[in-house]
């Protein structure tokens, strides 16, 4: 965020503004001028940010090699051969250019993700709340180049989405969100490497995950940055002054409990009842088990992998687990539902299991 003031206009005095996320290397001396001279301008640090300089290196393997420990490359390597050997993939970027038709059916399964995906951490989210303001705008800003829409595809299937906002040499990690039964494939990771690669290709000079520090923005990024609330107000006026000086303690209050990390620890301890909730709820375990016997078809019913059945549905993530342990092609497993309505096996190349609820 950065911000203007019109040298020519008098109306800030007795008020107070407030104006979030402004990057620190804002150059606010260029803003104030003797016209308003007489507002007092209060910076309050709020937020670390992230992002990826990509000058300075010859490609995505460049970069890859030197950025990362030859164990992190081994496990990111890892995860990206593991979902290459079980699924087809593919991944696209969409940018300048996009039919409606296609872009309405991503912007579909990029909902469908985000709610699947928050309705399980049991939070509402703002994209969803929004989504005809947010589709409408993306749609136009791909068009303008403004924007690009990044999908990886699995089997056809859409399993991580993300909205990047640009400007001609930034891409700027805007909107994103990832199939949840994929969870062992860290498809989040796979999904920067991928854009990222794709940012040298087409001579983007950085890629900015924003601000907030999460895992998978403190692996990619070499730089840091910090975001401040700036509080404007007039400081010949009593009331305004007490107002601004009042949300300037109020601000470093919060960044004052945000560095002791008590933000964290109100985030794990509603992650931590919502988990109760949901076991609560759901009353089951999964057990898993290993096999010796060859499984006798006449007594258990076979489930198709492109079933939309509630058993398949429960079942999917489970299959995902088990084959990221076992990789072969998700296509030549075999599902099969026993008897009992509570128990399943699983058939592999190299592997029998049973699975119970």
């Amino acid at each position: 965020m950065t911000y203007q003031l019109r040298n020519t206009e008098n109306d800030c005095r007795g008020k107070v503004f407030l104006i979030y996320d402004v990057l620190s290397h804002f150059k606010l001396s260029e803003n104030i001028k003797d016209d308003h001279s007489y507002l007092k301008v209060k910076k309050i640090t709020q937020y670390k940010g992230h992002l990826t300089n990509l000058t300075g290196y010859k490609n995505f393997e460049d970069f890859f090699s030197r950025h990362f420990s030859a164990k992190s490359r081994s496990n990111i390597k890892k995860w990206d051969k593991r979902l290459k050997t079980n699924f087809n993939t593919n991944f696209k970027v969409f940018y300048g250019t996009i039919n409606l038709e296609e872009y309405n059916h991503n912007f579909d399964n990029l909902l469908n993700l985000i709610k699947k995906r928050w309705n399980d951490l049991g939070m509402e989210n703002d994209i969803i709340t929004n989504q005809d303001y947010y589709r409408e705008l993306c749609y136009n800003m791909i068009l303008d180049q403004t924007a690009s829409l990044n999908v990886l595809y699995a089997n056809d299937e859409i399993v991580a989405t993300s909205i990047c906002f640009a400007s001609k040499k930034e891409l700027y990690f805007a909107i994103t969100t990832f199939d949840i039964d994929f969870r062992k494939y860290n498809l989040g990771h796979l999904l920067i490497m991928y854009i990222m690669d794709w940012c040298f290709e087409n001579g983007f000079e950085t890629f900015d995950y924003s601000k907030g520090t999460y895992e998978y923005k403190t692996r990619w990024s070499n730089t840091t940055y910090d975001f401040e609330h700036h509080i404007l107000y007039d400081r010949k006026s009593v009331v305004s002054s007490l107002t601004g000086n009042f949300l300037v303690l109020f601000f470093k209050m919060k960044q004052f409990l945000r560095d002791k990390d008590v933000n964290i620890l109100y985030s794990k301890i509603k992650y931590l009842i919502h988990t109760l909730k949901l076991n609560a709820n759901e009353n089951q375990n999964v057990n898993i088990k290993d096999l010796k016997q060859p499984v006798e078809t006449e007594k258990v019913e076979s489930i198709p992998l492109d079933s939309k059945s509630d058993d398949f549905i429960k079942m999917k993530p489970i299959v995902y687990d088990i084959i990221f342990s076992n990789p072969q092609p998700f296509k030549t497993v075999k599902v099969y539902k026993g008897a009992e309505g509570n128990k399943f096996i699983v058939e592999g190349e190299k592997f029998l299991k049973e699975v119970t609820f």
